[in-house]
């Protein structure tokens, strides 16, 4: 991603940290000592974790302009 906007970046972190978890899981830092299974985990857990942070940032935006919208309780 060239330019990323604000919540690209933040997922892109959560998407790290989760990458970084799936390692510990392995227990093998050196790489070329992955197998295909353990490649295939690593690439799920970076997309997974990127999407999923992205769809609970706009859920939490959905849910801001909500009550936004709603106006103040009468």
């Amino acid at each position: 991603m060239v330019d990323p906007n604000e919540q690209e970046a933040a997922a892109m972190r959560a998407a790290g940290d989760i990458a970084g978890q799936y390692i510990d899981a392995v227990g093998r830092t050196d790489m070329a000592t992955w197998s295909e299974q353990d490649w295939r985990g690593f690439i799920e857990a970076i997309c997974g974790g990127y999407v999923d942070a992205l769809v609970e940032q706009q859920i939490a935006i959905n849910a801001a302009l909500a009550k936004v919208q709603a106006g103040p309780p009468a």
